[in-house]
């Protein structure tokens, strides 16, 4: 049931959850009551659930599915230097960050340092420039928790210094920094050495450590956490294994069947497409143009867009739903039930309870809403049911993308 939840899931958003211009997340904070508001009116069209739709017409060359050869490319596997990549950065966020050094008292350059500072402009403290109890890594010259780097020279003054000692560093600040107070200018920053660390390490990390940091996980040893963060990463490479098999097998079959999209029901569906967008970020103060050019983008391009991808959307819905049809695919009311009560759960205030979801989906008709929700369910029972006999190939990545970079445990 879970992962046919996340299935579905995954096909309503593909265009639902579209940003064709990026977005303007400050303003969407801002009119999220304007939005609300937006969000209840109903929906002033003919909508596409109240079409009769006949796929074995529609759908005029349906593809042999069962079966079908795919190849995918990604790294799956997780290995050990994932495991431990990861485990350090979660240390990190989690505040473990260093072993504080006992048999000595002077930095070094490897050290991480914990200090208080403050930063001082003609003599005088000014306002951001000061911090206690900060992690700085000194031979990178950036915080030791964040990865922050500092302006160039700020740490300089550590090195050789003794604990309980106050130190001083002169930095100038680069000609374009962000605040013009402090662009160009040159300034002092005095230092309080509090304690000497050194980068934690797995051989270092303690069970004690582990259980300070990760109380509310309940997690109390090395061991756990190792196991746990396995888990995250394995479950992260599956998630996105499946989601490279679903794209595979849904372009496979959009290259090889024939669809025909009827004129009403791609207008429909683009028009339904264009309430809830607005309702999701527009409002009184601001219209669909105001938010095109905020965006540096155009109506006219937006719904180019959103055409693109709606039609193949509904090619991908048709072709599916026939499957779906062919093999006499159903759902049961307490599975569809259990998507229904996740979508109340994910956190959209618009979706706060079982008849708001049927309500945003149907363009305020909480039947239409409820009908459309239903007819993506049994495609994607459908998805699922191609995926699960497709012969799927899998062929290493052999370049690091940005995406693998940027995959940590949270």
């Amino acid at each position: 049931m879970k992962k046919r939840v996340v299935i579905l899931f995954l096909c309503m958003t593909m265009v639902l959850s579209m940003g064709a211009c990026g977005t303007d997340s400050d303003k969407k904070a801002s009119t999220q009551q304007g939005t609300q508001e937006t969000a209840s009116e109903v929906f002033d069209g003919p909508h596409s659930a109240q079409m009769k739709l006949d796929l074995s017409k529609l759908v005029t060359k349906l593809a042999d599915y069962k079966g079908i050869d795919v190849t995918i490319s990604g790294n799956y596997d997780v290995t050990d230097d994932q495991v431990e990549q990861n485990l350090m950065s979660l240390l990190s966020y989690y505040g473990i960050t260093g072993v504080e050094v006992k048999d000595r008292d002077t930095v070094q350059k490897n050290d991480y340092v914990k200090v208080d500072y403050t930063g001082y402009l003609d003599g005088d403290a000014f306002d951001g420039g000061s911090a206690t109890d900060t992690m700085i890594d000194v031979a990178n010259n950036c915080d030791a928790t964040q990865k922050t780097n500092y302006i160039d020279g700020f740490s300089d003054g550590l090195v050789g210094a003794k604990v309980g000692e106050e130190v001083s560093s002169d930095v100038t600040f680069p000609e374009n920094y962000q605040s013009s107070d402090l662009a160009g200018k040159k300034t002092t920053f005095k230092f309080k050495i509090k304690g000497i660390y050194k980068p934690v390490t797995m051989d270092t990390l303690t069970d004690d450590m582990v259980a300070d940091a990760f109380t509310e996980q309940k997690i109390t040893t090395k061991k756990d956490l190792v196991a746990y963060v396995r888990q995250v990463l394995e479950k992260q490479a599956a998630n996105s294994k499946s989601q490279a098999s679903i794209s595979a097998v849904e372009d496979d079959l959009l290259d090889k069947c024939k669809v025909t999209i009827p004129d009403e029901y791609l207008d429909a569906r683009l028009q339904e497409y264009q309430h809830e967008f607005e309702a999701d970020n527009c409002n009184d103060t601001q219209t669909l143009e105001q938010y095109a050019k905020n965006n540096n983008t155009t109506v006219d391009d937006m719904k180019k867009q959103w055409k693109e991808l709606m039609i193949k959307q509904i090619k991908i819905e048709f072709i599916f739903g026939r499957i779906a049809e062919k093999e006499n695919i159903t759902i049961s009311d307490d599975d569809f039930k259990s998507f229904v009560d996740y979508l109340v759960s994910s956190g959209n205030s618009q979706m706060a309870d079982e008849n708001a979801v049927y309500k945003y989906y149907g363009g305020g008709n909480k039947e239409d809403g409820k009908k459309t929700l239903r007819q993506l369910y049994v495609v994607n029972q459908a998805i699922s049911y191609v995926v699960e006999k497709a012969n799927i190939t899998v062929e290493p990545d052999t370049q690091t993308t940005e995406s693998s970079e940027n995959e940590r445990v949270q």
